[in-house]
């Protein structure tokens, strides 16, 4: 796909989601009654059925004296991910074919602003990340001191992956630095909470390799940032979906350059005279 290329809409990234709970079959507007106002918490999952049997029961049910949910996106999984989510409690959000992680977010983007959820937090279905550390990565959310705090292993934990892998965050990082000017020490990281009033204003394309995309649009867009320390553990069952280890770094490398390319070209119809997105701090500073 063209980094220049139209981006897909949140509101037409629901198509073709059937959205249930244990209760039976939701509508859109249902969703509202569990997610208005919280923390949502939104897990994209393809075939982790039995990740999520023991991830989705230490869920919180609520941050910092904040009521939470958990969305589950199940994108078209072969196994029994929409079962384990329905009995966890979780609402789902069932695609009819597999469409990347990447596109499974925008799903899950799209459903919590209609449903009016105040802060979104994304995490992986695969138990690499620790729902205890949830209260932690949206304090920064929370408390008004950023629109987008993201997870750093970097900062916090990992157990040891492969050289490659970890040689490949050092580059991915050093590259969105060179093109944005802002130090990010994991970039890869798709462990993050952010405003939700900040989603509809990102131009999301990326099918897979969507954790740096979604990082540029954010930095390029000029809303504020942190970074929290955050433990990343090793997949606790099944295999990993990521290609192979040289098709990834091209992926992935394409995605940040890609999304930067695009922020060039709408900076530059900016200061032609179409409104910039404003940070969420200056829209709210008289609140």
């Amino acid at each position: 796909m063209s980094p220049l290329s139209r981006p897909v809409s949140l509101a037409t990234a629901i198509d073709g989601a059937l959205l249930s709970d244990a209760r039976g079959p939701l509508s859109v507007d249902e969703l509202a009654e569990g997610f208005a106002g919280r923390i949502a918490i939104v897990i994209p999952a393809y075939n982790e059925s039995q990740n999520l049997a023991e991830l989705l029961p230490h869920m919180p049910s609520q941050l910092a004296g904040v009521p939470a949910a958990v969305l589950v996106v199940d994108d078209g999984s072969a196994d029994d991910t929409a079962g384990a989510t329905l009995r966890a409690g979780a609402v789902l959000a069932c695609l009819p074919e597999n469409r990347g992680g990447g596109a499974a977010l925008r799903v899950g983007y799209a459903l919590m602003v209609q449903a009016g959820a105040d802060v979104v937090v994304t995490m992986d279905a695969d138990g690499q990340h620790r729902p205890e550390e949830l209260a932690r990565l949206v304090e920064p959310v929370l408390a008004g001191r950023a629109q987008l705090a993201q997870g750093s292993r970097i900062l916090g934990s990992a157990e040891p992956g492969t050289f490659a892998r970890e040689l490949g965050i050092d580059l991915f990082n050093r590259l969105v630095r060179l093109l944005t000017g802002v130090v990010v020490t994991d970039c890869s990281n798709s462990f993050r909470a952010m405003r939700s009033e900040l989603l509809p204003e990102l131009e999301l394309l990326q099918p897979q390799f969507h954790a740096a995309e979604f990082l540029i649009e954010a930095i390029t867009r000029g809303f504020s940032l942190e970074e929290v320390p955050v433990s990343v553990l090793r997949r606790q069952h099944g295999r990993s979906k990521k290609p192979a280890t040289l098709r990834y770094g091209l992926g992935f490398s394409w995605a940040i350059i890609g999304a930067w390319s695009r922020s060039v070209v709408r900076r530059g119809t900016v200061r032609r005279g179409i409104r910039s997105a404003k940070p969420w701090a200056a829209q709210h500073r008289s609140t």
